[in-house]
């Protein structure tokens, strides 16, 4: 360990919630990478799993443990939540640096070479983001592209335009451990949502982010919290979101945005309300719902012809 200089420390954290079926997957993943081993920290944390997540966890810290720079392994005897779990990982992290990965998702094994080699190039970068490939259970692979409009912009528009949504693909962050210390890392006021308040509170502080026009995850496509493919969502997730609008989106919108808060409201009473009563299945009615309720919601409507006029 002595050898490798510490601002060359990179902190790979996997963050795991009953993730026995792929966190093999994942960790092999940072294994894999181009980067030295040697200079990258693995933490996984875990947020109570009951499953057999732990256990494989610590066997593969026996395996690979003298290839890394260090493996922590950390847990919560009871589930806390994403928001919590993240932030037990990233307070225990060493690196200058921080990639932060789902325990279901992938390192492509450029990753982490791509962004040191971007914040070398660019070294006020403090926040990199960077597209990724979707997977699904079939086979097929999707590629997954920032909104160049958005995020290629000034600080001042990078702000305005997370007012509108989280349009950032979290998966792909790197982010220097710095500016977690800074901004007070996640807010666990959220329990279920650590990335759209966290990039808010960096944009308030002054933080800038970068954008690599490169691939370095796999996004493994389904149902999770914030991504649904048979289940049309999970309601502590929806509420940790609707809650984070409320309080810490809605008092900073300019009054034109007034329609943003109704279709906030809806969107949420809509989905909370389907699930309570029909369940949690996507089914053809719930899709012909979501359809008719395009008619309730302005905001959206102007939105997709803002959209198609400034293709």
């Amino acid at each position: 360990m002595s050898d490798i200089v510490a601002w060359n420390i990179i902190t790979v954290s996997v963050i795991s919630y009953n993730s026995e079926k792929t966190i093999s997957e994942t960790l092999n993943s940072i294994a894999s990478q181009t980067y030295n081993t040697k200079a990258i920290e693995v933490i996984i944390a875990d947020d109570g799993s009951k499953d057999s997540t732990l256990l494989i966890a610590e066997n593969w810290k026996k395996k690979n443990q003298s290839n890394f720079y260090n493996i922590i392994i950390t847990t919560h005897h009871k589930n806390k939540g994403v928001a919590a779990n993240c932030n037990q990982a990233w307070r225990l992290a060493t690196g200058f640096w921080i990639k932060t990965i789902a325990a279901d998702d992938i390192l492509l094994p450029t990753c982490i070479e791509l962004n040191i080699n971007y914040v070398n190039r660019f070294p006020n970068s403090s926040i990199v983001f960077s597209d990724m490939i979707a997977f699904l259970n079939d086979g097929k692979y999707i590629p997954i592209k920032h909104d160049r409009k958005k995020i290629l912009v000034d600080h001042t528009q990078q702000l305005s335009q997370i007012l509108s949504s989280c349009y950032l693909l979290a998966p792909t962050a790197f982010i220097r451990k710095s500016v977690l210390e800074d901004v007070g890392y996640a807010d666990e006021s959220y329990s279920m949502i650590e990335d759209y308040p966290l990039w808010l509170k960096c944009l308030q502080k002054g933080f800038v982010l970068s954008y690599m026009e490169s691939d370095t995850i796999l996004y493994r496509k389904g149902d999770s919290l914030s991504q649904q493919g048979e289940k049309i969502g999970n309601i502590q997730y929806l509420q940790s979101l609707f809650s984070f609008q409320k309080d810490k989106i809605w008092p900073l919108l300019p009054n034109r945005m007034f329609l943003k808060k109704w279709d906030d409201y809806l969107l949420f009473k809509h989905k909370t309300i389907w699930i309570k009563i029909f369940g949690n299945k996507v089914s053809i009615p719930y899709l012909l719902s979501q359809k008719s309720l395009l008619l309730f919601r302005p905001y959206k409507i102007y939105r997709v012809i803002k959209k198609v006029i400034t293709k």
